[in-house]
């Protein structure tokens, strides 16, 4: 049995040895320790969403570029055969003057491009502005080519021949 207490007799519970209360935190520290663990996990959040949008824009600039210069060799193709289209026309005998209109895109991946006849290699150079991103396209011709330079967009080709193949905008 156990033996009855008085109402200010705390028992052994209340009895504190001299330094037992080092090392032990009082409610007030609490309160801290859970603001302390809200900005610890709060600042670690942060750090790790701005390490994953870093790492996230380097792959979108990555892919951007692979996207136009897909969408630039396609271009280009689409251009070198009807460049390759009008010189068969105007190379068969009895052919005076070939005109033909190419439709291209005035953009390419949300960009604007240029494209550059290099007669010499009878190559078609196409230049994007933003990312800055190059193709050459080859072009087989029986006449001559004409050098220029135009925009993106719809492009005339025209044979004549006095001047041979010429592309212009």
């Amino acid at each position: 049995m156990t033996p009855p207490t008085l109402p200010d007799d705390r028992g052994d519970r209340g009895r504190r040895e001299v330094g037992a209360h080092v090392g032990r935190s009082t409610g007030a520290d609490r309160g801290v320790s859970t603001a302390l663990g809200y900005v610890l996990t709060l600042s670690i959040t942060v750090v790790l969403i701005s390490g994953l949008l870093v790492a996230a824009s380097g792959f979108v600039s990555d892919e951007r570029e692979r996207v136009t210069e897909t969408e630039l060799d396609v271009v280009g193709n689409r251009l070198a055969a009807g460049i390759e289209s009008v010189d068969r026309i105007g190379a068969a005998p009895g052919e005076s003057r070939v005109e033909a209109t190419v439709r291209l895109p005035p953009r390419v991946a949300g960009t604007t491009y240029t494209i550059e006849v290099l007669p010499a290699s009878n190559e078609l150079v196409l230049t994007s502005t933003d990312p800055e991103v190059t193709v050459r396209v080859s072009v087989e011709t029986e006449t001559s080519l004409a050098a220029s330079r135009v925009d993106g967009g719809d492009v005339t080709i025209t044979y004549d021949p006095a001047s041979g193949v010429e592309v212009a905008s």
